[in-house]
């Protein structure tokens, strides 16, 4: 959206996922602008991977391969890495209509099993956090799981996403996720944005915080 501007304040285990990235451009070097980009995040990897296997470490240009492959129009794509296991998590932040907060509210009371619960504390105001899935494919009956949080007002929202994962992989993600959730700023306008407060009783008490991180595998 025209003078949208979205900051996000990340540790080093995060890596953004740049836009727009050609092959037909090339740096001083002679590589061309992907191709750069690919070495140098894979190199900022491997380096936050002293736990994981050496043989895992060999996977890390692939995954961020398909990351940049499957980078869409979002105002923000990160992926984050944790220190207990050598897989990403892939989190997009997008800027999108509202279709005000009296109808983002009815569609959230109608999905209770969500686990919805209430953001405090977030640079952009007041938000919710809710539980979404997917199906693993080509796993009938296994399901991937994830978060979305919300920060809106009557015209426009910040929608968090964190992908669908596995879900022993969501508890060593969550905090970090949570963390850039409430870290995030937007200018429109040039002007800070703050969302509006949704009613209280959309939300409940969720459970995600209390599963337990699964010990990766020696």
């Amino acid at each position: 959206m025209s003078g949208d501007r979205l900051f996000a304040e990340v540790a080093d285990r995060w890596v953004e996922i740049p836009a727009g990235l050609a092959d037909s451009s090339t740096t001083p070097g002679g590589e061309t602008d992907r191709t750069a980009w690919l070495r140098a995040a894979s190199e900022q990897v491997r380096a936050l991977g002293a736990a994981w296997p050496d043989d895992t470490t060999e996977l890390v240009p692939t995954l961020l391969e398909h990351a940049l492959a499957e980078r869409g129009d979002e105002h923000l794509v990160l992926t984050y890495w944790p220190e207990a296991v050598p897989m990403p998590a892939t989190v997009r932040v997008a800027v999108l209509a509202s279709p005000g907060r009296s109808a983002v509210a009815a569609e959230l009371r109608a999905n209770p099993s969500a686990h919805i619960e209430h953001v405090d504390g977030a640079r952009l105001g007041p938000g919710v956090e809710w539980v979404h899935g997917g199906a693993l494919p080509e796993q009938p009956g296994e399901q991937l799981i994830g978060t979305q949080t919300c920060f809106t007002d009557d015209d426009t929202m910040v929608l968090v996403t964190l992908e669908p994962t596995l879900p022993p992989l969501l508890p060593h993600v969550i905090d970090a996720v949570r963390e850039l959730a409430r870290t995030l700023e937007r200018v429109r306008d040039d002007r800070p944005w703050v969302a509006l407060a949704l009613p209280e009783d959309v939300a409940t008490r969720a459970d995600v915080e209390a599963w337990q991180a699964a010990e990766p595998e020696a």
